[in-house]
């Protein structure tokens, strides 16, 4: 057992206070200078329905949720029942006994378990909903999460609330240190002293894209709240206007890709943000973007599908929806994230992107990136380039369409002296006024999807993982990256050739990096969270490369064990 890694899942009934605990913890260890990676989830109802939190910490860089976990907090029965399968020798649980609602009765052989009466506790301090305060207490002191951080985040949480909220939680804490105390340690789980300060910030995956977006220099906002999106619109809420920018709450998603249309055609860098539902309500005005050639950048949080689907749940099925959702020959550019350093630094790419470019720029994300905390050094906002749009020189007759070299047209404000034009969804030629002529529909065609060309060259190259000849080549996107890196490392570890590639320039796809790599693979693996295969199958329409199919999608994101036993498999 290496106390550089230490793996805490909580889980219980929504409303018991699963999630604040998870984050508590997080937090906590983060303080303490350790590295962190969390995954929570929940039900879509507002109380009820299973829910659960893991916090992995290390003293290393940790780049996934970890395969299961080595100590764990029974809330409930169901949470217990629903875990059983995964205790194994050496785990341990920590379980609402006596009081809660359920006797386990026996543990799996070698689980060492530790009984701790969090609903009575709860009710003897007049307070039910302190029950996962005690249980916090409690774990501090079995795990050596350090009290001092436990109650610098308490302060920090609780304060606001008034000197009552903050001792009574504050007390609830105390007593579960002290029902703790109580217990023989059994197991060698820990977790690491406090390590030395270092510059980093404890971030979730909405809020990284809302701190992005603020560095990107964004000044026009607007979205329609859509789990697991919303977040984004929040942080950005408190942080625009202190900027001077602007936020709209729209009436509909139709309505916030208008606006933000509207902005950026009006010369602000504008951005929504939304889920797959959202994403095609918003089709048909992502093509008035690119045929109008007006810089948009979209944020899609993804989640599981189709329609209402499980909107709490990671899926990441949306590519599809992202590349070809909309009608006619319309270019776009698709970005998608690994993590919550991605979070923040590609927010300002697809900004970007889009400014450089003139077209419709996506960038995807997914639901468990959404609310995943992460540690990551602080971003130095000195540091990020931002790329503003060609601009009109006020030489000559302006044309908005210019058949340029590069074949980006400047662009020029409303009321700027002597430019102005048309810009509608109707086809055009260099002035803007509408045109349906044949040819000069084919080259404005051209116009429009040769200029992404240079993009593909442009844009920082895919991500080798590995040197070498492999066995399996690896090819993944997303979050699904993070647990293939570790994958990776395990498998050459013990002797096996496979390498990874991790793109994150969706599309265009780089298609000559796609091939270069697979040149060097025997096989090529592609694991994705969707039932389809939807990368595998742009992979396989775009390149030579047959590539072999892993899915799932069932609401939860791959582990590295899935990984590497796949990969035995294929060899």
């Amino acid at each position: 057992m290496s106390k550089k890694d230490i793996i805490i899942r909580v889980a219980g009934e929504g409303g018991e206070g699963i999630i604040s605990t998870g984050d508590f913890i997080a937090a906590a260890c983060a303080r303490a200078g350790m590295d962190v990676y969390t995954f929570k989830t929940f039900p879509a109802e507002i109380k009820g329905g299973y829910a659960m939190y893991q916090v992995r910490a290390s003293s290393e860089k940790v780049y996934n949720q970890g395969d299961s976990f080595d100590v764990f907090c029974a809330f409930n029965g169901e949470a217990f029942e629903l875990n059983r399968h995964l205790m194994v020798p050496g785990t341990a649980v920590v379980y609402d006994f006596p009081g809660g609602d359920f006797d386990p009765g026996p543990l799996p052989e070698g689980v060492i378990g530790y009984p701790i009466p969090m609903s009575q506790a709860a009710k003897d301090l007049k307070s039910y909903r302190s029950k996962n305060m005690v249980a916090i207490g409690a774990l501090s002191v079995l795990f050596n999460i350090s009290e001092e951080t436990i109650k610098k985040v308490l302060n920090k949480k609780f304060a606001k609330k008034g000197a009552e909220v903050l001792n009574h939680n504050l007390e609830a804490f105390d007593k579960g240190k002290e029902l703790g105390r109580a217990l023989e340690k059994k197991d060698a789980w820990k977790v690491s002293d406090p390590l030395p300060p270092h510059d980093v910030i404890v971030i979730a995956g909405n809020d990284a894209v809302g701190l992005g977006a603020i560095i990107g220099g964004l000044q026009f906002f607007s979205a329609y709240p859509i789990t697991p999106a919303t977040e984004i619109a929040k942080y950005v809420a408190i942080h625009l206007p202190k900027r001077g920018g602007d936020l709209v709450q729209a009436e509909d998603e139709i309505a916030s890709i208008s606006q933000v249309l509207g902005a950026s055609y009006a010369g602000k860098r504008s951005m929504t943000a939304t889920s797959g539902p959202g994403l095609a309500l918003m089709s048909e005005m992502l093509g008035m973007a690119a045929m109008s050639e007006t810089p948009v950048m979209v944020v899609d949080v993804q989640r599981g599908g189709p329609s209402t689907g499980m909107p709490t749940k990671h899926e990441q099925s949306d590519l599809f929806l992202a590349i070809h959702g909309v009608h006619g020959d319309a270019p776009r550019l698709v970005l998608s994230v690994e993590d919550v350093k991605d979070c923040v630094d590609m927010t300002v790419d697809a900004l970007n992107l889009a400014e450089k470019y003139q077209v419709p720029v996506i960038l995807m994300s997914d639901g468990s990136l959404a609310f995943s905390t992460q540690t990551i050094p602080t971003p130095d906002p000195a540091k990020y380039q931002v790329v503003t749009r060609k601009r009109w020189d006020g030489q000559g007759t302006y044309k908005r369409y210019q058949m340029t070299d590069d074949l980006i047209s400047p662009m020029a404000d409303p009321g700027t002296p002597n430019a102005m034009h048309i810009a509608t969804g109707l086809e055009h030629g260099e002035t803007g006024a509408p045109n349906w002529n044949p040819q000069n529909h084919w080259d404005m065609h051209k116009k429009r999807f040769n200029k992404l060309d240079r993009v593909v060259k442009e844009y920082k190259p895919v991500e080798i993982h590995g040197e070498g000849r492999a066995d399996v080549g690896i090819i993944t996107w997303g979050s699904t990256i993070g647990v293939v890196r570790e994958a990776v490392e395990r498998l050459r570890a013990q002797g096996v050739k496979v390498k990874g590639f991790y793109p994150k320039l969706m599309w265009p796809m780089p298609v000559e990096q796609y091939e270069a790599f697979a040149a060097t693979c025997g096989k090529i693996l592609v694991p994705e969270v969707n039932f389809q295969g939807q990368l595998a199958h742009f992979i396989r329409a775009e390149t030579s490369i047959k590539p072999i199919r892993y899915n799932i999608c069932g609401g939860l994101p791959f582990t590295p064990s899935m990984i590497v036993d796949k990969v035995k498999e294929l060899i």
